[in-house]
This record gives C-alpha cells, sequence and structure tokens, in this order.
C-alpha cells in the first residue's frame, strides 16, 4: 500500500482546475494528469484512477458547470483511496 502524502492530497484537489486547462478528449487529459503525478503507479492502475475521475470531472464540461468544493474534496478522496490499495 503506497502512503498517501499531503501532496497527494493537495494535487488531487487542484485535479478540477488542471482538467479544464488541458485540451483533449476528457479521458486523455486524465491520463495526463495521473501520469504526471503518479507515474510511480502501474499501467492497469492508471486506468482505475482514469475511470473514477471521469466520472466526476467529465460534467465539469458541460455549459455552467463549474469547480467547486465538493468536487475538489471528490478527487481528493478518490485519489487517496486508489492510493491506499497500491
Amino acid at each position: 500500500m503506497a502512503e498517501v502524502t499531503e501532496r497527494d492530497r493537495e494535487v488531487a484537489r487542484r485535479l478540477p482546475d488542471e482538467f479544464l486547462k488541458l485540451s483533449g478528449t476528457p479521458a486523455g487529459r486524465i491520463n495526463k494528469l495521473v501520469r504526471r503525478y503518479w507515474l510511480q503507479a502501474a499501467a492497469p492502475a492508471w486506468a482505475e484512477l482514469t475511470q473514477a475521475l471521469l466520472l466526476v470531472l467529465r460534467p465539469l464540461l458541460a455549459p455552467g458547470a463549474g469547480v467547486t468544493d465538493q468536487k475538489r474534496l471528490t478527487c481528493e478522496d478518490i485519489v487517496a483511496s486508489w492510493l491506499g490499495r497500491q
């Protein structure tokens, strides 16, 4: 099991904002972010994290959607849970 650091938590909370700044498909954007911050994880594990984050982040692309504290906390929870299983 990987240790969840404060840095991991901070990065996870920034994911919605960074997701919106990138171009490409929703899954492609998330893959870039996952590889940027958690490259040490095995590729199959990336897919698991990408799928979980996709459910939270894809709706941000809808007209009128915005980043909320709840989205940030949800991303933090997803990443912390995922890292805890690595």
